[in-house]
């Protein structure tokens, strides 16, 4: 056998094996999905019924409909836009195609193929705008997620699914890439989660049904490395002591904040199907951020840090700054949360409270054309309350992801809680390996808790037990936190902004390394106020400034004083005269045995932009609860 023929046919080995590891159909649902909703189906048992009969009511219309296919699609760029018509007929197909599999009637794939395979053959290109990567990212991977369900249909010729396979690559996928590795010339963030979000879904979703491991990889490595916010830990940017993690889009408004979970869904959905957990990665933080949208779209409050949002062209980026969230759209109804609720609860036996209230509320779920007749209607392919609704689990999972906050002689623990818990058991030790005290019994479903009294420098290692009703009581793995000196007081110092941005003084002390102090001119300062008859000697300040003005800390002095507006008796603790990382705090110790009750940080004639200040030191009078 010569080398081009050896060659060849190592090429060949490796691309079958790379198709066999793909499991089909996997995007959206496996065969055992399908057939578990064909049986709920056929036995008629609710939810799936519920949602069942919004599809059937539906797919009645659809098979005596043609393709709505036009060339160009165009999204954008002024008036003549007809993306809708691809919104819509995606939403079809793959109606079409869930009614096949829970059915059996073949009309219904027979029209789905009818619609793919006319988009395949007339869907020449593109026009508008930017928005045609939006476009493209949503009704890529809803498109592909339709085809999947029907790639072995007998019905659908092999010659016509290889070229709606080139279809994919060539009108969605190429679009999709181009998109997340140049964004139209903007910084990596200028782009809102749901448009990176979607691309990042359908690159995954036409992966699988091309059978591309590069393409499904470059999903994968974009959901963990990616420079905006397809990134897990940009798009759910903030955990916040109570475990929920706060969602980019949050500031922004609640319509485009409820997409998210949907997309996001999808893309980690398609991942577990093929082995994949991205449900799981950085300790659920998925998780953290559906329990936050939901519990606020539920009518509840959530903590909030300032949010700066960096926007425009490279090299002429601005800064927004949103210092609340926004309440507009909140409490609608959007489809995908039962894929995500039965993945953590049903699946893996976790508890998610919020998610599960938010579910309720909207179950059973439709798809396109039950949420309006707009392209907001058709933002998600929904139904999963047919296609992934499971019964209850039997066997909980332990409590997981246990983390810490340390706030000085504070520490805030909070966990992913079990299914079926009644309450949780907080156990506390000074050893390793316990033996252990329970120091706090906390009812289900809340899932945090606040040890506070705590002695500065000692480390304490923390386990959290579930109970339930049956008696069973699961562990969490062991976590150690060490208390420390650090203090706490009411935040003094200049007021306002620049510009009104809403980036002031309070983001100095929030916990939040992504945010700053933008000060309304020169000679501002942030400090804090330890209270009446309470001072302090400081033996530690930790800082970190504002991304990409370092430079501007240079000359900046942390001082003390026991005079209000430090007006007499200030003392210099320390003068920055190196510049200091961005993204990282910077230790400095302090020696001077002066006792203050105010202490501050301040650049004199210059700017005072900072991300983040800590004090730690020794408290003398009556000290805080922290």
């Amino acid at each position: 056998m010569n080398c081009s023929a050896i060659c060849f046919a190592a090429l060949t080995t490796v691309f079958a094996t790379a198709q066999a590891e793909f499991k089909h159909p996997g995007c959206l649902s496996t065969q055992a999905d399908l057939d578990r909703m064909k049986a709920k189906v056929t036995a008629g048992e609710e939810p799936w019924k519920g949602s069942w009969d919004k599809l059937v009511k539906n797919t009645d219309n659809f098979v005596k409909n043609d393709p709505g296919v036009q060339s160009p699609i165009k999204a954008g760029g002024g008036g003549g836009e007809n993306y809708i018509r691809l919104a819509r007929d995606c939403a079809k197909i793959y109606q079409l195609a869930l009614r096949y599999h829970g059915s059996g009637e073949r009309k219904f794939a027979d029209k789905a193929v009818v619609f793919l395979n006319v988009w395949a053959n007339q869907h020449k290109e593109w026009a508008g705008d930017s928005n045609v990567s939006l476009r493209a990212g949503i009704y890529g991977g809803q498109m592909a997620c339709g085809a999947e369900l029907l790639r072995d249909y007998p019905g659908w010729k092999r010659d016509d699914f290889r070229a709606f396979q080139r279809y994919m690559k060539e009108r969605f996928y190429a679009t999709n890439k181009s998109f997340l590795e140049k964004r139209h010339g903007t910084v990596p963030s200028h782009y809102w989660s749901n448009w990176v979000h979607a691309a990042q879904a359908s690159m995954m979703a036409i992966g699988v049904l091309c059978d591309d491991r590069k393409i499904f990889d470059e999903a994968v490595t974009y959901f963990h490395e990616g420079p905006g916010s397809e990134n897990i830990e940009n798009a759910v940017h903030f955990m916040h002591p109570n475990g929920l993690g706060q969602w980019q889009e949050s500031g922004r408004d609640q319509g485009h904040t409820l997409m998210g979970p949907a997309l996001m869904g999808m893309t980690c959905e398609i991942a577990w199907n093929q082995g994949v957990d991205l449900y799981g990665a950085k300790d659920k933080r998925f998780l953290s951020g559906v329990e936050y949208i939901s519990k606020y779209n539920l009518g509840h409050e959530v903590p909030w840090v300032t949010y700066v949002y960096v926007h425009g062209h490279t090299g002429k980026a601005q800064m927004s700054v949103q210092g609340e969230i926004s309440s507009h759209g909140r409490g609608m109804g959007r489809p995908g949360w039962d894929l995500v609720y039965n993945h953590y609860v049903n699946r893996r036996g976790l508890s998610a409270p919020w998610t599960k209230k938010y579910a309720e509320r909207y179950r059973p779920e439709g798809g396109g054309f039950n949420y309006g007749g707009n392209s907001g209607g058709f933002d998600g392919l929904g139904f999963t309350t047919l296609t992934h609704s499971r019964e209850p689990i039997e066997q909980s999972a332990n409590p997981s992801g246990l983390r810490a906050f340390v706030e000085g002689r504070q520490i805030t623990l909070s966990w992913h809680g079990s299914a079926h818990a009644s309450a949780y058991q907080v156990k506390r030790s000074t050893r390793k390996g316990g033996p252990y005290q329970t120091v706090a019994t906390v009812a289900a479903p809340s899932q945090f808790y606040v040890d506070s009294g705590l002695k500065a420098g000692a480390t304490y290692y923390y386990v959290v037990s579930s109970s339930h009703d049956s008696g069973k009581i699961g562990d969490s793995e062991e976590l150690a936190a060490t208390a420390t000196s650090q203090l706490h007081g009411k935040i003094i110092g200049t007021d306002g902004s620049f510009r009104d941005s809403g980036a002031d003084k309070d983001t100095v002390f929030d916990g939040s390394l992504q945010n700053y102090f933008d000060p309304p001119g020169n000679d501002a300062w942030i400090g804090l106020d330890f209270g009446p008859g309470v001072t302090a000697v400081i033996k530690e300040v930790k800082f970190c400034p504002r991304g990409g003005l370092e430079d501007r800390m240079l000359g900046g002095k942390f001082q003390g004083s026991n005079t209000p507006d430090f007006s007499g008796g200030v003392i210099d603790l320390f003068t920055v005269r190196k510049e200091p990382k961005s993204d990282v705090f910077t230790v400095q110790g302090i020696d001077e045995a002066t006792p203050f009750r105010y202490v501050r940080y301040v650049v004199p004639g210059g700017r005072c932009d900072v991300a983040e200040i800590q004090f730690f030191g020794e408290l003398s009078g009556a000290p805080g609860p922290k």
